[in-house]
């Protein structure tokens, strides 16, 4: 009945306790869930936003450089002379081309510039080839009144600089490094601001690229560039795009956004705005709009940045499995607190009626020790009365003697039992992880059954039958070495082997063994003879040997345990370990009932004792070998069965 309540008041309390926590961890799940999401649209909006503002900061200094350009002395100079002058004014047109040459050797993110008239005919022209700054030869000079640069740069306002774009997309069979990426040009003017001409500069596309593919701390990944028709100009999420070799002639990669992503995604990359795009199905986008010409919105790039969703499952297991382990460790504190809290109220009624119990058993001299300060202390005093009238009575009688003899040999069973049961104590733990793993499957067989009945899969249900059946004998198996090594030795004197009693004791001890990191090495004879023993008692003696080994012996020591028989029939256990030792003066008293040399509550002392006397209550003999710091030796010895019969007959 007691067992009844208590099982319901911890159901009860861990329920109250388990559910708000529960509510709280899911809620901070979906919470870390969507800052997953959030945090790469972070990183991809300022990776895109940083890198824009870089190209933006270039073409910015394009400007600056052709105003320069345009207030060049030597420059200046040459325009002012008339134009039928100019072309025989030949130290002024080297001292030009000379400054336009040192430009360029100065300014590696130009490739070309370039001087008309204002006629449209080329003045000057200097070039990079290779590593080389050239002037364009006469013969190769032409008129560029019609060009689109020229016009644009004659019909802007006064000093007004203009943007022409030298690059429609990423051209097949072309590097994205070679040629210009924008042309600059402006008007010329003499000193009373009369437009003598036109002055240009190509801005190179690889400077351009260095800003959208340079990887830093900062700018853990490359971004993409396209037009603000959506034309691709750097493509980095195609292996083939990477601005080092030509595009492929013939390729299939995406030359347009509008052509690789939905309408509603392309429209708003293409916008001329900056933003993020969080609910596209595959990727997040982070993307930034650059215009080259200062006030002018006819064109403009976008640089944009893009996360795969897919990158999402890692990083989201791992937050589920962060959680997951958290809510099963507040499980187990809920749990622990709901069974000591459950504990501590029932258990005065336990031990009640464990007084009871013993009562019953003529234990007169048991008392209840409960001090809770209510109706159940006052029923402890009235038993504590009845048990001592009973016990005054009971002491009155001429069995006094006799009782006083078996209530003292009670206690010394008690004591073995209680070793017994605190070696049980101890191999718990253990037994709960080893019977845990076939239950699990068991557990997980009996769902995909039910699951494979439904549809009908009876061959599928026969193999689970043969799994369980399986994992079920594992169970009974450990289970059965359990309850063979508790049951009370003493009684059942029988030849037996010892190699299963030393394999039963190794079941139960050998998980907390690997636990602790010994290494463990059993060598049993297989013809090993038969030996008339207790097989419960030798079995406690063995585990208290081997006990002592585990506790004396450090992470990573060892310990071997060994059955053979000599040649005179003798069947020999030895059990040694390489743990510290014994010193000369402590084997001499190891056997003696009390005496231990472990702290206050570290041990009773009775274990090698009670080991030394049921070796000798079976007719054998104990020896124990032993050097400080090198480790101990226990020998067991019996004689063989067929001899002890002999003798017994």
């Amino acid at each position: 009945m007691f067992n009844r309540i208590w099982k319901n008041l911890t159901l009860a309390l861990l329920v109250v306790t388990f559910a708000p926590i529960g509510y709280f961890l899911y809620q901070n799940l979906e919470t870390a869930k969507a800052s997953v999401v959030d945090d790469a649209a972070k990183r991809v909006y300022l990776n895109s936003v940083v890198r824009a503002k870089d190209i933006e900061a270039t073409f910015l200094k394009a400007h600056e450089d052709l105003d320069y350009l345009r207030a060049n002395s030597a420059v200046m100079t040459l325009m002012a002379i008339p134009h039928e002058e100019r072309l025989k004014s030949a130290y002024w047109v080297e001292q030009a081309t000379n400054e336009l040459k040192l430009f360029l050797n100065l300014k590696p993110r130009y490739s070309r510039v370039g001087l008309l008239d204002e006629f449209g005919d080329e003045l000057l022209v200097v070039f990079r080839t290779g590593d080389k700054v050239v002037s364009l030869g006469e013969t190769n000079k032409r008129n560029r009144v019609t060009s689109q640069y020229f016009v644009k740069a004659a019909e802007a306002v006064d000093y007004s600089i203009v943007a022409i774009p030298m690059r429609a997309s990423a051209t097949s069979g072309r590097s994205i490094k070679q040629g210009a990426l924008v042309r600059y040009a402006t008007k010329m003017f003499d000193k009373t601001d009369m437009a003598k001409g036109v002055i240009y500069t190509d801005l190179n596309a690889s400077e351009i690229l260095s800003s959208l593919s340079r990887v830093s701390f900062q700018q853990s990944r490359p971004v993409a560039m396209v037009t603000h028709k959506g034309n691709y100009i750097y493509n980095p999420f195609e292996k083939s795009n990477n601005g080092d070799e030509p595009v492929p002639r013939g390729s299939a990669l995406p030359e347009n956004v509008s052509s690789e992503f939905e309408g509603g995604v392309s429209a708003q990359i293409l916008s001329g705005r900056n933003g993020i795009i969080t609910d596209a199905p595959s990727f997040i986008f982070g993307f930034s709009a650059i215009y080259p010409q200062v006030g002018s919105r006819d064109f403009f790039y976008v640089v944009f940045d893009r996360y795969s969703r897919n990158n999402f499952a890692p990083k989201l297991t791992g937050i589920m499995k962060e959680y997951f382990l958290g809510a099963v460790g507040a499980l187990l504190l809920c749990l622990l607190v709901a069974v000591g809290l459950s504990y501590t109220l029932t258990r005065n009624l336990s031990k009640l009626r464990e007084g009871v119990e013993i009562l019953g058993r003529r234990n007169l001299a048991y008392r209840l020790n409960i001090r809770s300060g209510d109706e159940i202390e006052a029923l402890a005093e009235a038993y504590n009365m009845m048990a001592g009238s009973l016990q005054e009575y009971s002491e009155s009688l001429e069995k006094k003697v006799d009782e006083r003899t078996k209530h003292i040999k009670k206690v010394e069973r008690q004591l073995m039992q209680a070793e017994k049961l605190a070696a049980i104590g101890f191999l718990g733990a253990g037994v709960a992880h080893e019977v845990n793993n076939p239950i699990a499957v068991i557990i997980t067989r009996l769902e995909l059954m039910a699951k494979d009945v439904d549809a009908g899969k009876l061959d599928t249900v026969k193999k689970d039958i043969e799994v369980l059946k399986n994992h079920a004998n594992r169970i009974g198996k450990i289970a059965g070495n359990l309850l063979t090594f508790s049951r009370d030795g003493g009684k059942n004197v029988a030849a037996v082997s010892l190699n299963e009693a030393v394999e039963r004791v190794m079941s139960l001890i050998e998980i907390p063994m690997r636990q602790k990191g010994l290494e463990v090495k059993t060598s049993l004879q297989d013809d090993l003879p038969p030996v008339l023993i207790d097989s419960s008692s030798v079995e406690q003696a063995i585990y208290n040997i081997v006990y002592n080994a585990y506790q004396a012996t450090s992470s990573g020591g060892k310990i071997d345990i060994t059955t053979a028989s000599d040649n005179s029939g003798q069947v020999k256990l030895k059990i040694s370990d390489t743990g510290q030792g014994i010193p000369a003066d402590v084997k001499e008293r190891i056997f003696e009932p009390f005496y231990t040399t472990k702290g206050v509550g570290e041990g009773t002392g009775l274990g090698l004792s009670i080991t030394y006397g049921i070796v000798r209550d079976m007719g054998g003999t104990i020896e124990v070998e032993s050097e400080p710091g090198e480790g101990t030796a226990f020998t067991i010895t019996f004689d063989p069965a067929t001899r002890k019969r002999a003798v017994n007959e």
